[in-house]
């Protein structure tokens, strides 16, 4: 660098000018630096040192004409000759020294002002490169930087937006799509900072993007519930809370919400319905807390005195709330309890069977637990009674003897229904007394007989064959061939009736119980006779009277006949009444004859005859006097 004092060019790490010894300051006023300052500072140098050399040379020449223009006689010694020019030498050495000081002082300030000079020429002709660098730019060059920097920030504004959580988040706060996850959490703060409303459309739009992608988010959308409930739409909250449970059944807290709303409702069955729902929870979860809930709620389920179980009598049983609340008991699988129920009010008996109880307790709204028991009452059957007759064939006619089973020999209660007319003894067969039975006469005797006791269980049937080869034999049974006046029904046409007993009046037409199509009545002085038309054409299917004439009965029967008559002229085995007054006259698969009682003491006497899968039927009426009063024939599909 250079010294400002003397121009000395120095290194640029002295701190001390060697030349004039001035402190040299590193942080001075910038030069040339390099190769280029060398140069300045040699070229100054050697300036500098003519300039001295001249001004010394011209002011000696100076001093020289002056000392002899000037000089005056003087007597000096040579000691003050050599003094003075000592001391003439070290002032003009002094003076010298001082001018070319001065001298460097005017030259480094001249070097400064070239050096601005040329310093700003330089900045003026850099100034002017640079501009004619800028007319060189490409700015095609430039402009596609500008637009790779402009797609770069984009892209990856884009990334971040659309690929990171934060990003996500502050689309959904923006209103612009934006995944679930975001949508969820967005919607989790505008709930933390009150905003239902809003909170409740970002769950909503979580929650339709989960749905269309096929996830459920049950945390999300237990937050959606609870923005539901807090902004007042319990339906929807409680629909809401019903889905979750019912897709992810383990979850508890989507069951406790629910039951809360319920709990709290004021609607008609909603405490019930929380009641059930704490029994679905608890079946589901394991959680015994719904369990406890539910038994602090409903009533305590109805007790009953009769354990249930097997047993061989008649019972009854006492059903009964603790809590003094109404019972309601069923003994159907399928009805609804308590709507489907029997409200209990007395005692319940129960008789032969199986019974399915069932029963809860009812409080408002609120129904128990249901209390379930089985009774089975099968009560005993007396075994097969016997008879003391062994079956064989026999000359003469037999009687014979009943008797209970062995295991009811000693039974009171036990009693005997016997035939002999062929058909099953039933509670309308004769009672056996103790007294004999007398067997009918016939080639085939059939005594058949069964036991009941007091629980009306009905033993298995006694049947024992006999053959009985006696007189009198007993008559033929009737049958359809023996009509009435040669009249036959349901072939007789109504123009051939007619036509040999007149047209009579028609009081009736319609349909009658047995026929497919409609039916006339045509009334006579003698009774009535019926007409239908199966096809085509008109057909007698029954006939009514009441006189003797014009018609009789079969086998010489007619109007006035003693009763005993009328049954002896047909097959009778003898059979007596049984406990209604009713008789049995013989009985086979295809014909029967019989004797009904009527509550008015009259009596009919009915013989039927099966053909071709049809039945017909003779019917004598008799009057509390014992006479026939009136006999019908019919037909009957």
């Amino acid at each position: 660098m250079l010294c400002p004092q003397c121009g000395y060019y120095s290194e640029k790490n002295d701190i001390v000018c060697p030349e004039c010894g001035r402190i040299l300051d590193p942080n001075g006023e910038a030069r040339e630096t390099g190769a280029e300052a060398i140069r300045q500072g040699k070229r100054a140098r050697e300036a500098a040192l003519s300039r001295t050399r001249a001004e010394a040379e011209e002011k000696r020449r100076r001093r020289s004409g002056a000392s002899h223009a000037a000089a005056s006689p003087v007597t000096v010694t040579v000691q003050d000759t050599r003094e003075r020019q000592e001391e003439y030498t070290v002032s003009e050495e002094r003076a010298e020294k001082q001018e070319g000081i001065e001298r460097r002082r005017r030259t480094i300030y001249d070097d400064t002002t070239a050096a601005r000079e040329k310093a700003a020429e330089y900045a003026q002709r850099y100034k002017h490169s640079r501009k004619q660098r800028l007319r060189m730019i490409n700015w095609m060059k430039v402009g596609f930087l500008i637009v790779l920097a402009l797609v770069i920030l984009v892209g990856g504004g884009w990334f971040y937006l659309n690929n990171t959580d934060s990003g996500q988040r502050m689309m959904a706060r923006m209103g612009r799509n934006a995944n679930s996850t975001a949508l969820w959490a967005v919607g989790e703060e505008l709930m933390n900072t009150g905003d239902i409303e809003g909170a409740v459309k970002q769950f909503e739009k979580a929650r339709n993007q989960d749905t269309a992608a096929g996830i459920v988010d049950v945390d999300g959308l237990l937050m959606l519930g609870n923005a539901y409930e807090a902004s007042g739409r319990m339906d929807e909250a409680a629909a809401l809370y019903e889905q979750i449970y019912t897709e992810t059944p383990s979850r508890t807290e989507a069951y406790v919400n629910h039951i809360r709303i319920l709990s709290n409702s004021n609607k008609e069955g909603d405490l019930a319905r929380a009641a059930e729902l704490m029994k679905t929870a608890y079946s589901k979860t394991g959680d015994a807390t719904f369990q406890t809930q539910r038994s602090d709620l409903i009533p305590a389920p109805p007790e009953v005195d009769l354990t249930a179980g097997y047993y061989d009598s008649k019972k009854n049983i006492a059903i009964t709330s603790y809590q003094g609340y109404d019972v309601y008991y069923t003994f159907d699988e399928k009805a609804e309890l308590p709507s489907g129920g029997i409200k209990y009010t007395s005692r319940i008996p129960l008789d032969e069977g199986i019974y399915s109880l069932r029963a809860v307790a009812v409080n408002g709204e609120l129904v128990s637990d249901e209390l379930r028991g089985t009774y089975k009452i099968i009560m005993p059957s007396p075994q097969t009674p016997g008879c003391n007759l062994a079956p064989n064939a026999y000359k003469t006619r037999q009687k014979v003897r009943l008797r209970p089973g062995e295991e009811n020999k000693n039974d009171s209660d036990i009693v005997i229904y016997y035939t002999v007319d062929g058909s099953n003894p039933d509670a309308d067969s004769p009672i056996y007394t103790g007294e004999p039975v007398l067997l009918p006469s016939g080639h085939t005797v059939i005594l058949k007989a069964v036991a009941v006791n007091r629980y009306n269980k009905v033993s298995n049937m006694l049947e024992v064959r006999y053959k009985i080869e006696a007189k009198p034999y007993p008559l033929s049974a009737w049958t359809p061939e023996e009509s009435i006046a040669g009249l036959k029904l349901n072939i007789t046409t109504m123009q051939e009736f007619q036509e040999l007993y007149g047209t009579g009046t028609m009081t009736e037409e319609g349909p009658r119980d047995g026929y497919e199509n409609i039916c006339r009545k045509y009334e006579y002085d003698w009774g009535y006779a019926v007409m239908n038309m199966p096809k085509k054409t008109w057909v007698l299917v029954e006939l009514y009277f009441n006189k003797e004439n014009p018609f009789h009965g079969p086998r010489s029967t007619n109007i006035g006949d003693e009763e005993n008559y009328v049954v002896g002229q047909f097959r009778d085995l003898g059979q007596v009444e049984g406990p209604t007054g009713n008789r049995g006259l013989y009985f086979t698969d295809s014909t029967i004859g019989k004797i009904w009682r009527q509550e008015d003491g009259t009596k009919i006497i009915r013989y039927r005859s099966k053909s071709e899968g049809h039945w017909w039927q003779l019917e004598y009426y008799v009057n509390d006097r014992g006479r026939v009063y009136a006999v019908d024939y019919l037909y009957t599909p």
